[in-house]
């Protein structure tokens, strides 16, 4: 069989078009870190590739809310410390010993002055933001603020409701109790009514209400710390001081400030679990990629190695084309 020159050729551009077609794909596998670029090239490993894709962008959406989640655990612990910050300077300031009869009338009047600057300092910290939204309240509402004191401070509403009405009680108990879950990869589902299971999800609500108290005592004292500051700093202001009535206000207040600091306690566990659920999501998508790169991506050695030899039998092929193509006769009459 004679072998035209048309036949060399259309042989030659075939081998250079495959020459190049293994320079592109190993380009590719450089530029991608993937040893396939399209699922026909290796299907197997492409539906397993796709699988562990889905997995991960999963796992990525669980860490970002837990991240959130966890800036907002910091904020709400940041709110209940200040206040507990205030409630242990109240502690220890103005005792009953602090605080006595014998202390002149301006003496108390100083002392009132102080309570009722720490009363609405303390307002203003279970208000606090987290940006636009209110941290210490079920679902973070964007209200002025779910704590309102009257101008004469002898009365407190947590989001238009009297703190200190007995009436008042089932309404403050599910205030107290609102929730606000989170999808944070344990499975959440669902019961027949249509609620959350609590412990497939994560409750990020922290009601400011249950952290300084509402209600009141058998005897007729409030429960709440911001109400019995003001009822304490209204003794200072009277012209007899009633050193019995405020002992019992102050020793009210020290059993609400250790309720504060169980709050930080349970505000902290939550963290804690915030903490340890991200180490295991860390831990889980380290665990994908490997298994992903095990699928289908490629050593980048090896693909610069691949590279280098889909270059260098280009350049050959292109160096054969010249020995192929020889000069004709145009070309010197160029």
């Amino acid at each position: 069989m004679r072998i035209t020159t048309n036949m060399i050729m259309r042989n030659y551009q075939n081998s250079l078009y495959n020459n190049m077609g293994g320079l592109e794909s190993a380009r590719k596998q450089v530029d991608t870190q993937m040893r396939i670029s399209a699922a026909y090239e290796d299907p197997g490993a492409a539906a397993n590739a796709s699988v562990l894709k889905a997995r991960y962008a999963r796992n990525e959406d669980y860490r970002n809310n837990l991240e959130s989640v966890q800036k907002w655990f910091d904020e709400q612990h940041s709110a209940i410390y200040q206040v507990g910050q205030i409630a242990t300077q109240i502690g220890e300031k103005y005792s009953v010993e602090a605080v006595t009869d014998t202390m002149s009338s301006e003496g108390r009047d100083t002392y009132a002055e102080q309570l009722r600057n720490l009363q609405n300092t303390m307002v203003q910290f279970m208000n606090s933001k987290f940006g636009h939204a209110i941290v210490l309240r079920a679902n973070g509402g964007t209200e002025e603020g779910p704590f309102q004191l009257s101008v004469a401070a002898k009365t407190l509403l947590y989001r238009g409701v009297d703190v200190n009405e007995l009436a008042n009680a089932a309404e403050l108990d599910h205030l107290a109790g609102e929730t606000s879950y989170v999808d944070i990869g344990y499975g959440m589902t669902f019961d027949q009514a249509g609620n959350i299971v609590p412990s497939t999800a994560l409750d990020a609500a922290f009601p400011g209400i249950t952290a300084i108290g509402y209600g009141q005592t058998a005897d007729g004292t409030s429960k709440n710390l911001i109400l019995l500051t003001g009822q304490m700093a209204e003794l200072l202001e009277a012209d007899t001081f009633d050193r019995e009535e405020y002992d019992k206000l102050w020793t009210q207040f020290q059993e609400g400030a250790d309720e504060l600091q169980d709050s930080l306690t349970k505000i902290g566990t939550k963290a804690n679990m915030v903490e340890t659920t991200l180490g295991k999501l860390e831990d889980e998508k380290i665990a994908l990629q490997d298994q992903f790169n095990n699928e289908i991506g490629i050593d980048p050695a090896l693909a610069i190695t691949n590279y280098s030899y889909a270059m260098y039998t280009y350049n050959s092929a292109l160096k054969v084309g010249t020995g192929i193509l020889g000069p004709s006769l145009l070309d010197f009459l160029a």
